[in-house]
């Protein structure tokens, strides 16, 4: 993958600030010409620099107010992909994390009640999981990776 400049970098911020820009805003926004930003974002997105733009949901608009992080340590039978298979089938589980350390993998739930929390634990345990520790979410960091972006390159 080629070093990002400056005017990648650039993009890329604005991209995190509205994912739905329309070029034609990028170029402006950035003084660039329309096809400069289009040629842009396809190496950004071919390189892989660029993974996705995605939507954030709010779970609770789905009637999901309670979110929990659960680090699950997982049995000595069940693989790490297995047990992401197994993942992808539960309506709780927002995403996950793979973890070198005392846990295997890290699931963050959104759920209706606190029954519905233990019992997406509950499920969570049924799928594989050896142990796990449920932390509960009392606010969500927004607008984090910017440092990323303006963080000076090095040769």
């Amino acid at each position: 993958m080629r070093s990002l400049d400056d005017v990648d970098r650039s993009l890329l911020q604005a991209l995190t600030r509205d994912g739905r820009a329309p070029v034609r805003a990028l170029a402006r926004d950035l003084a660039l010409g329309d096809s400069t930003v289009s040629a842009r974002l396809r190496r950004l997105r071919d390189s892989g620099a660029l993974a996705a733009v995605r939507v954030e949901v709010d779970p609770a608009a789905f009637g999901r107010p309670i979110q929990a992080v659960v680090r699950v340590r997982l049995r000595h039978d069940v693989t790490c992909a297995t047990y992401e298979r197994r993942l992808r089938g539960i309506p709780a589980v927002l995403s996950a994390l793979v973890l070198l350390g005392d846990a295997d993998i890290e699931v963050r739930v959104a759920c209706r009640s606190m029954d519905d929390l233990e019992l997406a634990v509950a499920t969570l345990r049924d799928a594989g999981a050896d142990t796990t520790c449920t932390q509960i979410v009392t606010r969500t960091v927004t607008g984090l990776g910017q440092a990323l972006l303006a963080e000076k390159r090095t040769k």
